[in-house]
């Protein structure tokens, strides 16, 4: 839901709640939550660079006994995207030549995590369906005669 409220051919909460059946109250709020959580940076598409030997060095030289959030203020600074730093690190482990097999690894797992990413996004919105459809169902149940059912 969130992907379709802020990707490249986003739509209004209001056209995606008529397209759902979610509330677009409900999905502004979502939205809101989104974007104010520190661990969901901004979507960033920047173009590949081709980074020289010494830059590479530098970086890894500059970037080896951190981690966490200083290891990615490192990157962010430096404009390397952290895929790339693995890249470049497994390749200085494996005496400087990135192994075909670890980068055709490292992809399928990229597109596993996408997978897996948008599987839960869509959980969650038949979680909120299913809730819906409950108290639509208790509501409708209220009305009901108990006499005449079997």
């Amino acid at each position: 839901m969130l992907d379709r409220l802020t990707g490249k051919d986003a739509v209004s909460a209001r056209r995606l709640a008529q397209e759902t059946g979610l509330r677009q109250q409900t999905l502004s709020r979502w939205l809101r939550e989104a974007c104010s959580l520190s661990v969901m940076p901004p979507k960033m598409k920047r173009p590949t660079r081709a980074w020289s030997i010494d830059e590479k060095i530098r970086i890894l030289g500059a970037a080896r006994r951190l981690s966490g959030a200083e290891l990615t203020a490192l990157l962010e600074r430096e404009g390397v995207r952290l895929a790339e730093y693995e890249q470049w690190r497994l390749a200085l482990a494996e005496e400087g030549h990135a192994s075909l097999a670890t980068t055709k690894r490292m992809r399928a797992l990229e597109r596993e995590l996408r997978r897996k990413e948008q599987a839960l996004a869509e959980a969650a919105a038949l979680l909120v369906l299913k809730k819906k459809v409950a108290r639509l169902w208790e509501a409708e149940g209220d009305g009901t005669d108990e006499d005449n059912e079997p």
